[in-house]
């Protein structure tokens, strides 16, 4: 996340940067590195007790594909979402920036969400080194209802600091307007 907070006159203009945090998927990469250990320990089980015969090697070039898919799968998913996946905080939009052959540039006024909700799993506590993910619910906006960011770093800070400038903001308006 880079803090690009700009100081102009008396009020700051806001100009927050982050995307995914590669941290997120550090739970999954555990997972396939027990199933690499117990698909390797089948195999040499397999060859060891001689349970196939002569077809022990038809059991390591399965075994050998299942790992490459499941790896394979696993990094094409890691890059996609830490090089596709940005968002960008200013004092009134959040910006959402995603995908790889076709772009989605998506634009949702602070003042107009409804509510912000932060969730973190144990799993994201413990193993992915504290990222988080933030919804934010917005029943004005056409495009886009539900904003779901996740595996973002340090995302209470995040977190507050949206929730900060759309209370605010929400307060002007309330003020400009005389409406509650």
């Amino acid at each position: 996340m880079s803090d690009t907070t700009q100081y102009s006159g008396d009020s700051p203009a806001v100009n927050i940067e982050w995307s995914y945090s590669g941290k997120a998927m550090r739970a999954q990469a555990l997972l396939w590195v027990f199933v690499s250990l117990v698909l390797v320990g089948g195999g040499i089980y397999a060859t060891l007790a001689e349970m196939l015969g002569t077809n022990y090697l038809a059991v390591w070039c399965a075994l050998a594909g299942i790992l490459v898919l499941l790896w394979g799968y696993h990094y094409t998913v890691y890059f996609y979402r830490v090089y596709t996946l940005c968002y960008r905080l200013t004092e009134r939009h959040l910006y959402s920036l995603r995908g790889l052959f076709i772009r989605v540039s998506d634009s949702m006024e602070l003042v107009l969400i409804d509510d912000a909700q932060l969730v973190q799993t144990l799993f994201d506590r413990i193993f992915n080194g504290g990222v988080g993910t933030i919804i934010l619910f917005c029943a004005a906006d056409k495009t886009t209802d539900r904003l779901v960011m996740s595996g973002i770093d340090k995302p209470k800070e995040i977190f507050e600091q949206i929730n900060s400038l759309r209370t605010a903001l929400r307060a002007k308006r309330s003020i400009l307007t005389g409406g509650s």
